[in-house]
């Protein structure tokens, strides 16, 4: 790799806006995830809806799961410009909104508003660098669009958690909209180069796809039963399309089934690390935030280290599940207190550093032309399975802990241990998921693709 294309190349004048805009697509998503996170617990003590919890973490996965393939047509057809435009503005408005919520219900309203808005921020960067990026620039690209969530790390967690001691927890949805005007402004300067020709002109859009994924993470996270519904609906739709969701190939539905299942593992435990160590626990808010400022840098160290590891795609992808595994089983031993979700969940992040970059480089030689769709297909099955692993998760906590126990845990400040417990044990049971998908890494191509 030392003679290889270098950050300084990539980095070019020519380049800088563009990647500036990109990145922070990146950044305004991370930001939020995190504040969010650390604040959420207190705002389920706060407006009394702990039992609500999984809904809020679960509803923004469900949108992004439609905003993604949709602002991926949109670019390929319009260009990045107009979804990161659509994305600011919808994200913004949802975010100003969000502190004045008198419930944990409208909070999940307005974060599925905000959800729906990351998919068009989301899709930006990697149709940036699959369409303005030359080829020998891509791996390295991918990583600087992956290391945005470290510098994200660095602030999100410890002000989302200062903000919440010393101000309220409402104060950490502003911080991410104040970011928004500076994006929209680097997009309008990096994004509207009218030599730059769509890549697609005549893409269609075709939510219906979506729309059916969005609605099965619904399901499952108000009410299960009618989950199975809109799955069959969409796997038919899928089968049926003449433009389907992910890309209709053997390594198409491989690396969709890995990454659907990584998120399945990662972001539903991830999703629950702060209501373990912070309700579950009784770990001060700041203290609480530190393992999100590992999860994330460990992220970005792992798309560092993808760049450089001397192996094919169909090694990379399995080394990296079995680290995103291990990270989530390790959160699952009901050992050294709190210790084992913090350890656990950095090193499940660092594996799915690593499997980002192989996994954007694979699918976007899936659909030649239509790379937008393709890459925005990652991230998407990574939030389909986030919302999956939300939903099961929470309900594994309900059936442990039980409503009445979650009750009283909102009119206390004092630790439950029985939610702590609860949230290992779905842990355990992400993990075995995450593991029974490890064949599906055959369906790669031998060839690096």
């Amino acid at each position: 790799m030392s003679g290889g294309p270098s950050y300084r190349e990539l980095l070019a004048p020519g380049r800088r806006m563009l990647l500036a805009a990109a990145g922070g697509a990146s950044f305004v998503a991370a930001s939020d995830l995190l504040l969010v996170a650390t604040a959420l617990p207190s705002a389920a003590r706060d407006l009394g809806g702990l039992d609500r919890y999984p809904l809020v973490v679960g509803a923004y996965a469900a949108a992004l799961a439609v905003g993604l393939p949709l602002s991926g047509a949109v670019i390929d057809r319009r260009g990045a410009w107009p979804s990161l435009l659509f994305g600011c503005v919808l994200f913004g408005v949802a975010g100003l909104a969000a502190p004045f919520a008198p419930a944990m219900e409208w909070i999940a309203v307005l974060r599925l508003l905000q959800g729906f808005a990351a998919g068009f921020l989301l899709a930006v960067p990697l149709s940036v660098v699959v369409q303005r990026i030359p080829a020998p620039l891509r791996p390295r690209a991918y990583a600087l669009s992956n290391s945005v969530w470290a510098v994200a790390a660095l602030a999100g967690p410890v002000l989302g958690a200062v903000l919440t001691d010393f101000i309220s927890w409402r104060a950490a949805f502003l911080v991410p909209v104040a970011m928004t005007a500076l994006v929209a402004l680097a997009g309008y300067r990096g994004l509207r180069d009218p030599a730059v020709r769509p890549a697609d002109p005549t893409a269609r859009l075709h939510p219906l796809g979506p729309l059916l994924l969005g609605a099965t993470v619904a399901a499952l996270l108000v009410d299960p039963r009618w989950a199975p519904i809109p799955a069959l609906l969409f796997l038919l739709s899928e089968w049926r399309a003449a433009e389907p969701v992910f890309p209709r190939t053997r390594a198409g539905r491989g690396i969709a089934i890995l990454c659907t299942t990584a998120g399945i593992a990662f972001v539903g435990a991830d999703g629950l690390v702060p209501l373990g160590l912070q309700v579950g626990l009784g770990w001060p808010i700041l203290v609480a935030a530190i393992p999100l400022v590992g999860t994330t840098a460990a992220w970005a160290s792992g798309s560092f280290v993808s760049s450089r590891l001397p192996l094919g795609h169909r090694a990379q992808m399995l080394v990296a599940m079995l680290i995103v595994m291990a990270g989530v089983a390790l959160m699952g031993l009901p050992v050294l207190g709190g210790r084992t979700l913090a350890a656990g969940i950095v090193v499940a992040a660092f594996g799915m550093g690593i499997q980002s970059p192989v996994a954007l480089l694979s699918v976007s030689r899936e659909r030649p032309g239509g790379e937008g769709r393709a890459t925005a297909g990652v991230p998407l099955a990574r939030s389909v399975g986030g919302g999956i692993g939300v939903a099961l998760a929470g309900a594994v906590v309900l059936s442990v802990v039980g409503r009445p126990a979650l009750d009283r845990a909102e009119a206390s400040t004092a630790a439950v241990p029985a939610i702590a417990d609860a949230v290992q044990q779905a842990n355990l049971l992400l993990a075995l998921l995450c593991a029974l998908s490890l064949p599906a890494v055959l369906l790669l191509r031998r060839d690096g693709g």
